[in-house]
């Protein structure tokens, strides 16, 4: 049963009195030389292993960086971690673990939203506040938690960009499709709604299964709605896919969008210069001139030996938040780091952190139209923040 806010400090007033009683400033003395334990399940394997692995070191050089520094209160800090497989049962008893018998003392959030929305019953269980950089969906912070803070842009947003762009260029006809989960789910809800306010017409719209290997059918299905663009929301895995199989049935609307699956740098190395021309939601680049920014990433690639991505960034940038929540409260009390994440506004790598306060989704930070072109990446949109104008149309096969 949920306790209340009073039980809960009355319990940690008893234990502190507790130990004071019995070991005195010895004990006491111990518990600090002891290092924070934050942990966390990644996807190291399964489908969403790509960028789970990059999620995972942007926890990791961020801990790195901070215990160079002198660590959190005092004490140095030890990330533990368990491969969740991109399996949601598998993460809860691994968030499970981390706390009933790892006896860690603060937690982050998995890769993906499927992964997160299921732990977070966990960290609702176990008062345990949670930020979590890699659910793009609303619909865990719905739920009446009160433990999960959200660490990235809005999922229903990220279609904004490139339907800005297509409305821009008089395009009309929108083919949807993306992986029949609850992250791109919730990518493609308010396709239905910009459509109409921007003149559009959906004229295919269809969903395929988790870890779907084939996609020609769905493909051929599209070709046949003969539409002007093509909205996928999808990962890694299926947008190489797609691509693959768009290519295979000679199909080249207009404007092609992948969701995120492009904005991993892996995309151009598994496509080459079929790539040119596709667009994808990013959270981050590294050419923003956000706070840190330009330090996160030479760090990370003398580190690593490679660039990061908005994962690594996004996964760093919640540390930086919880960091800075841990400093300003001056203790791992639970209750208080909860309300310091509900109401903190401060800047990272990605922008700026700011939820709302009741439900935990993020407010502050917003998200980046990429575009591959011969065989490297830039903004496109917002205009703003845009490094080139939008490639368009996007190119036929036969003139790569």
């Amino acid at each position: 049963m949920r306790r209340t806010r009073l039980q809960v400090i009355a319990a940690g007033v008893a234990a502190t009195a507790f130990v004071f009683v019995l070991g005195g400033p010895r004990l006491a003395a111990s518990a600090a030389d002891k290092p924070i334990v934050i942990g966390a399940s990644i996807s190291e394997t399964g489908a969403y292993a790509d960028s789970g692995k990059l999620a995972l070191q942007g926890y990791q050089l961020w801990v790195k960086q901070q215990n160079a520094t002198g660590g959190l209160l005092g004490r140095q800090i030890e990330l533990k971690t368990y491969d969740d497989a991109s399996d949601p049962a598998t993460a809860v008893r691994l968030y499970q673990r981390l706390i009933d018998q790892d006896h860690v003392d603060l937690i982050v959030g998995p890769y993906s939203s499927a992964v997160t929305a299921s732990v977070a019953n966990v960290a609702q269980q176990h008062h345990m506040p949670m930020i979590s950089p890699e659910v793009a969906s609303t619909a865990p912070f719905q739920r009446g938690f009160t433990e999960i803070f959200q660490g990235i842009q809005i999922a229903a947003d990220y279609v904004e960009g490139p339907m800005a762009i297509a409305k821009e260029k008089g395009f009309k006809t929108i083919a949807v499709t993306g992986e029949d989960t609850l992250f791109p789910r919730s990518v493609v809800s308010g396709v239905d709604d910009l459509a109409k306010k921007m003149g559009m017409t959906i004229v295919f719209n269809q969903l395929y299964p988790h870890n779907a290997s084939d996609y020609s059918s769905i493909v051929e299905k599209m070709k046949q709605s003969n539409p002007d663009i093509v909205l996928a929301a999808s990962y890694l895995p299926d947008s190489v896919g797609l691509l693959r199989a768009m290519k295979q049935a000679n199909f080249a609307p207009k404007l092609v969008y992948e969701g995120v699956g492009p904005t991993e740098l892996s995309f151009g190395t598994q496509n080459g210069k079929d790539a040119d021309g596709v667009m994808g939601t990013g959270n981050w680049s590294a050419e923003l001139k956000t706070q840190g920014n330009a330090t996160f990433v030479k760090a990370f690639e003398s580190t690593f030996g490679h660039p990061p991505d908005y994962h690594a960034a996004s996964n760093y940038a919640a540390l930086e938040v919880l960091g800075e929540a841990v400093k300003r409260v001056g203790s791992l009390d639970s209750a208080k780091l909860r309300d310091q994440l509900a109401t903190l506004t401060m800047p990272t790598v990605m922008g700026t952190y700011k939820v709302d306060p009741k439900t935990g989704i993020q407010q502050g930070y917003k998200s980046l139209v990429l575009q591959w072109v011969n065989g490297k990446q830039f903004v496109v949109h917002p205009k703003s923040l845009a490094q080139q104008p939008p490639a368009l149309p996007f190119p036929s096969w036969s003139t790569r």
